[in-house]
């Protein structure tokens, strides 16, 4: 029975081998990436699409409570002190002082507030979507316009809205979830990816915005 002598072993071709190996695994995986995120919504996968719309929907809803958070403050404050202004100069100075300490403090605390629901509606929005899209195997725009008509029912159902401001909170969701999907629908076919409605009821075949002009031009200079 002969024994192998370890240093009688190419190491050199074998780790080269192995990191051939490991560089194509990574290579398919990023390929693979790629591709489902090319055919997602707005070319991002599901979780960093929620992740981002609800950070962003955060950020803006948090900016827009901390400027009202502030405004209001500053009104109360100066109706509770109204009747007590100071008339010197050290006066103003702590007066101002306690203001802007008053004011941060109720900014802050609305900034959250508003932020938390902004971004929580959002990410519920898109979650709802992302779910729909899943369920039917369709990414068009009739899953986003239902995924912002789901919560508007919601809430007009826990308000306990009347039926006329309840229909109206869905009629103005549902347009603008209209907005919304046909927009996306809009993105998905210039960066020619098929638009299952536009090609089985109106034989629009997917294209690159780049080709289509590519085409267009070609297609002249023959006529030409």
């Amino acid at each position: 029975m002969t024994t192998i002598n370890p240093d009688d072993l190419n190491t050199t071709a074998l780790n080269a081998q192995s990191n051939q190996e490991h560089i194509q695994g990574i290579y398919d995986d990023i390929q693979k990436i790629h591709q489902e995120s090319f055919n997602s919504r707005l070319g991002m996968p599901s979780i960093a699409r929620i992740t981002l719309f609800t950070l962003g929907g955060s950020f803006v809803g948090g900016l827009g409570g901390m400027l009202k958070g502030w405004t209001d403050a500053s009104l109360k404050y100066l109706a509770a002190n109204s009747h007590r202004l100071p008339t010197s100069y050290n006066g103003w100075f702590f007066y101002h002082k306690r203001k802007t300490y008053y004011c941060t403090k109720n900014a802050m605390s609305s900034a959250f507030k508003s932020g938390g629901k902004v971004g929580g509606f959002i990410g519920i929005i898109f979650s709802i979507e992302s779910f729909l899209d899943y369920i039917r195997g369709q990414t068009d725009f009739c899953n986003t316009m239902m995924a912002v008509c789901i919560p508007g029912f919601t809430y007009a159902w826990y308000s306990k809205m009347s039926k006329v401001q309840a229909k109206e909170l869905i009629n103005k969701g549902g347009k603008i979830g209209l907005l919304l999907g046909l927009s996306q629908d809009a993105l998905q076919f210039i960066r020619g990816i098929d638009v299952w409605y536009l090609n089985q009821w109106f034989g629009i075949k997917p294209m690159k915005l780049s080709d289509r002009l590519r085409k267009y031009a070609n297609d002249n200079n023959i006529k030409k």
